[in-house]
């Protein structure tokens, strides 16, 4: 069992919403898988290259709910651009 906290996960990532705490640590991840997570979504080209391998495991599920608040750069969403919001087609 994980020692992983909902306090520990606002600690490494900042705010997140409560669904998303709790699918973390249903994960099963540790401080560590959060931090490595955090890290890949901030700089995933560059730890990919340094590491020499790909994300993996409990580390790529953290990922995934983590990206999940991001906002979507292509479209615009939540970006605050004009033109760009979910009722723009």
């Amino acid at each position: 069992m994980t020692d992983l906290t909902r306090e520990k996960i606002i600690e490494i990532v900042g705010p997140l919403e409560d669904d998303q705490i709790t699918a973390i640590i249903a994960t099963g991840a540790t401080d560590a898988d959060v931090m490595e997570a955090f890290a890949w979504l901030s700089e995933d080209e560059y730890l990919g290259n340094t590491l020499q391998r790909p994300m993996r495991g409990i580390v790529s599920e953290v990922h995934e709910i983590l990206k999940a608040d991001e906002p979507d750069e292509e479209d615009g969403r939540g970006l605050g651009l004009p033109g760009s919001g979910p009722d723009v087609e």
